[in-house]
């Protein structure tokens, strides 16, 4: 599982261990917000962000992994038929 790399866990469902995310700060000041980019199996499936926190990176870090975990306990929960792919509009 590669949502959150503490040993200090966030909570929520558990990831399977194909997902992957990465975090980066954007913003500086009273702007600075998170985002994180989650991946399965390396390909992008979802970008989530974290505004209006002022208890730094390491408590983003932590609020975005339980986000993600639910968010992809959900995902996984939906079928998926088809493809997902962009394709010409008619």
């Amino acid at each position: 599982m590669n949502i959150y790399p503490s040993g200090e866990d966030p909570g929520g469902p558990l990831a399977p261990a194909e997902w992957t995310m990465s975090v980066k700060q954007e913003g500086k000041g009273a702007g600075t917000y998170y985002v994180a980019e989650l991946r399965r199996s390396g390909q992008h499936v979802c970008r989530l962000c974290l505004m209006g926190t002022s208890s730094g990176e390491e408590e983003a870090r932590r609020a975005l992994a339980l986000k993600a975990r639910h968010w992809i306990a959900d995902y996984l929960s939906r079928p998926h038929t088809g493809t997902t792919e962009f394709g010409p509009l008619i």
